[in-house]
């Protein structure tokens, strides 16, 4: 198995914290047989085109002798726990994201917020677990671990490619990562592209994503690179995994350290075990309440 860890670097100069981290990744993978390459896309002020350039020197592997498994993104400005990559290269979920503490302190006596997280729960505001994942609708990509069978889902349903410009690092880019202001509704938009593609009709997929992109929205928000890829995503009937037991070390004028696990104990009052690389068991609830899960929403 091969890992090819993705990092987006505009000022081409990674955290020290970053590059032991690497290291250490590095060296637990070579242990367990799984090789580990490093791509960077230096000095692109455009996060999504770097992290669609990204994706295109990761599918450009699998016409080679040493195909890799797994993209995983990792932002330069972080340190993280290697055995969480370990776990998500062993684990048969196709994307499973880290939470990544948010760059400012909390106020006294209020959580700490991480970027973009948003749990999945039923009608009686209950979480979902797999394996110790929780199961998520969005989460920031800094840290997101993609398989290769969910690159090749994506670019499937999602076939438009564009010319990046100056700066890119190939001719062509899928467009699964891109910025952009939300107007219309998409949540509509996005349950007839689910149809469409259980239906097999790609013209009317096609069509669908076409009406997404031009921004017919009605929300009119800006909505991330990270937001678009999860929607994208789950629009295919797939579903995000949060690894809570990851500790990441969000590197700015200080260090920001958090662990979604520790917070969700303390805030949420819920209990989840550690993961494991066992047999991955059917989806269960876990209690949580409401009002928690908004708060890490905020």
């Amino acid at each position: 198995m091969r890992v090819m860890l993705a990092t987006p670097t505009l000022f081409r100069v990674p955290t020290a914290e970053y590059l032991t981290s690497v290291m250490k990744t590095m060296n637990l993978l070579s242990s367990q047989g799984i090789a580990l390459d490093i791509c960077f896309v230096g000095g692109d002020a455009f996060i999504a085109k770097a992290r669609n350039g990204l994706i295109e020197s990761f599918i450009k592997t699998w016409t080679t002798e040493y195909p890799s498994d797994m993209l995983l993104y990792i932002d330069d400005d972080q340190s993280w726990d290697e055995q969480a990559v370990l776990r998500a290269a062993l684990d048969p979920h196709e994307v499973i994201a880290a939470a990544i503490p948010k760059k400012q302190d909390a106020k006294e006596g209020e959580p700490m917020t991480f970027n973009n997280v948003m749990l999945d729960t039923n009608e009686h505001g209950q979480c979902y677990v797999e394996n110790g994942l929780l199961r998520t609708s969005q989460i920031g990509s800094g840290m997101l671990s993609i398989k290769r069978s969910a690159i090749e889902k994506l670019i499937k349903a999602y076939q438009q490619r564009y010319a990046p410009g100056d700066g890119g690092i190939h001719d062509k880019h899928y467009n699964l990562f891109e910025s952009k202001i939300m107007w219309g509704d998409t949540d509509e938009m996005y349950e007839a592209l689910v149809k469409a593609v259980e239906e097999g009709n790609l013209d009317k997929a096609k069509e669908v994503t076409a009406q997404i992109q031009e921004g017919k929205t009605k929300l009119g928000q800006f909505w991330g690179e990270d937001l678009i890829f999860c929607k994208k995503w789950t629009a295919l009937g797939e579903h995000i995994w949060l690894d809570p037991n990851v500790t990441v070390e969000h590197i700015g004028r200080k260090s920001w350290s958090g662990n979604f696990m520790h917070h969700l104990q303390k805030y949420a009052k819920v209990e989840v075990t550690a993961p494991t690389l066992s047999v991955v068991p059917s989806t269960q609830p876990i209690p949580s309440t409401l009002e928690a899960i908004e708060k890490l929403a905020a």
